[in-house]
């Protein structure tokens, strides 16, 4: 059974390092190299802080199986978005993607929110495709951090 924990300041950093780097094609596309560093995790983490993100470890277990962060009210759009869901690499084509977004999609409707919105790197083809399985449709493109951007959304019930 797969659960949410808060993450806080510099706990589980290690956690959130090695689930990314256990995806080092998704760091090449989203941070231009393979590997992270606790620097760019702690960096990261602020951002979502300057939005008042809430970052969750998804745990299967006493295992850190991958990292989830949303932002209750974007303030570009007032909207809730996704900024980040991603699991270590070994969880990989086996459902538990969808079975942690299942638990995701259920926080969030606790939390009184209908619609969800989240961005993917338009060179991010595996995300793409999550993202459409789960039921989100594309609605605009943009850039983020240089690189281009498409816009998804879903309302959740």
């Amino acid at each position: 059974m797969l659960t949410f924990v808060p993450v806080q300041d510099k706990h589980l950093l290690d956690a959130e390092l090695c689930i990314m780097n256990s995806n080092p094609a998704y760091n090449l596309i989203s941070e231009d190299r393979e590997m992270l560093n606790k620097q760019d995790i702690a960096e990261d983490r602020e951002e979502g802080k300057a939005v008042s993100a809430k970052r969750f470890l998804i745990m299967d277990g006493d295992f850190p199986a991958g990292i989830f962060e949303y932002c209750p009210l974007n303030p570009s759009d007032k909207k809730p978005w996704i900024g980040l869901f991603i699991l270590h690499r070994s969880y990989h084509g086996k459902g538990y993607a969808a079975a942690a977004y299942e638990t995701a999609e259920k926080l969030l409707l606790d939390e009184g929110f209908s619609e969800m919105r989240l961005g993917v790197l338009t060179e991010n083809e595996r995300g793409r495709k999550f993202w459409i399985k789960m039921g989100y449709s594309a609605f605009k493109e943009g850039v983020h951090k240089g690189k281009p951007i498409i816009h998804f959304t879903k309302q959740i019930k």
